[in-house]
């Protein structure tokens, strides 16, 4: 998703004989990425707190609940930053 976001920025910027139509159109489709990934992250933080205060939280003794979901946000990057 990242790299058709950033191929679409690339397109937009990059055409220059293009008609305005067409790079209006360009735009839409990056602005459409950049929305879709932000309430993507948004959902996941809120239901992944859920899910860890209502499941993980209860389950296992040693875990603490999460208190926001900048540490949902947080321990997402995390993870995939371990990858």
């Amino acid at each position: 998703m990242m790299q058709r976001m950033c191929e679409t920025f690339v397109d937009a910027v990059a055409d220059v004989s293009g008609s305005s139509s067409n790079r209006r159109e360009l735009y839409k489709g990056l602005l459409a990425s950049i929305l879709s990934l932000i309430l993507s992250i948004v959902i996941v933080a809120f239901i992944g707190k859920w899910l860890w205060n209502s499941t993980i939280a209860e389950l296992f003794t040693f875990v603490r609940p999460v208190r926001s979901a900048w540490q949902i946000i947080g321990l997402l990057i995390f993870v995939s930053l371990m990858k």
